[in-house]
């Protein structure tokens, strides 16, 4: 029987680059659209990823390009992680640049919907079986516990990612009927590539530790471990969004 064949965007590093790990060892197949994937030391691509793909996700005629090559090798795909994404200015709402502040609306925002377009557009007539209904796919998408609140200086990354959660509710309602879960997962600071250079640049997290009720940043696998489990077996469960985040959004001051 052929393996089930899933893609992640985002996946040459951090938080997808360990659900890659995470779906290979479950017995997918996987495949990975990034900006940089062949740029990433093959070395560090865990054993069984059948395709790396350098792909901006915004592009569609790209993405769907993409993926319908890694379905000539794997079949169709039927699993999806949106976790690409790009860093905000951290700059306070008047003193945004309009073109770095649509850049981050369109990767987070259109990257997501062009990717989850381009899945459920070659979904197979078939699929597995969920309870009544047969389920034909799931998608996962990546949002942030900045969605949740007011941030400071986060007019251009918390907004998307709040659009990020609201596409999910959309998308969860519309697909519905053709078997297909869409859920999300709000991560709290997690210690990726892209916090590390924060980090280097001087960005002090002790502060975000003080006040998670856990008292650490969540790992990369821990992440990967939440949005595995809304991809591949809360098959009850969409139009949900997690928050991944050591308790930091149940805090109420």
């Amino acid at each position: 029987m052929p393996r089930e064949h899933a893609v992640v965007t985002g996946g040459g590093s951090g938080i997808g680059l360990a659900v890659v790990r995470r779906l290979i060892n479950r017995g997918l197949a996987v495949t990975i659209l990034d900006i940089r994937a062949t740029a990433t030391n093959v070395d560090d691509l865990p054993e069984g990823t059948l395709q790396a793909f350098d792909v901006d996700v915004t592009r569609e005629p790209d993405v769907r390009a993409a993926l319908a090559t890694a379905a000539r090798t794997a079949g169709a795909p039927t699993r999806l992680v949106t976790s690409h994404g790009i860093r905000g200015q951290y700059k306070p709402a008047l003193e945004l640049d309009l073109d770095a502040y649509r850049r981050v609306l369109d990767v987070h925002l259109v990257g997501t919907l062009v990717a989850a377009r381009a899945l459920v557009a070659g979904l197979p007539e078939d699929g597995a079986r969920s309870g009544d209904r047969p389920e034909r796919g799931s998608i996962v998408t990546v949002s942030s516990t900045t969605a949740y609140r007011g941030w400071a200086d986060q007019a251009d990354y918390g907004a998307a990612k709040a659009a990020v959660m609201q596409l999910t509710q959309n998308l969860a309602i519309e697909w519905a009927p053709l078997g297909i879960r869409v859920n999300s997962v709000a991560p709290g600071h997690t210690l990726t590539p892209m916090v590390q250079e924060m980090i280097d640049q001087g960005y002090d997290v002790t502060a975000t530790q003080a006040r998670t009720p856990l008292g650490r940043l969540c790992s990369p696998d821990e992440m990967a471990a939440a949005i595995e489990f809304l991809l591949l077996d809360a098959t009850f469960s969409t139009g949900v969004c997690m928050p991944v985040d050591g308790g930091w959004t149940a805090v109420g001051k």
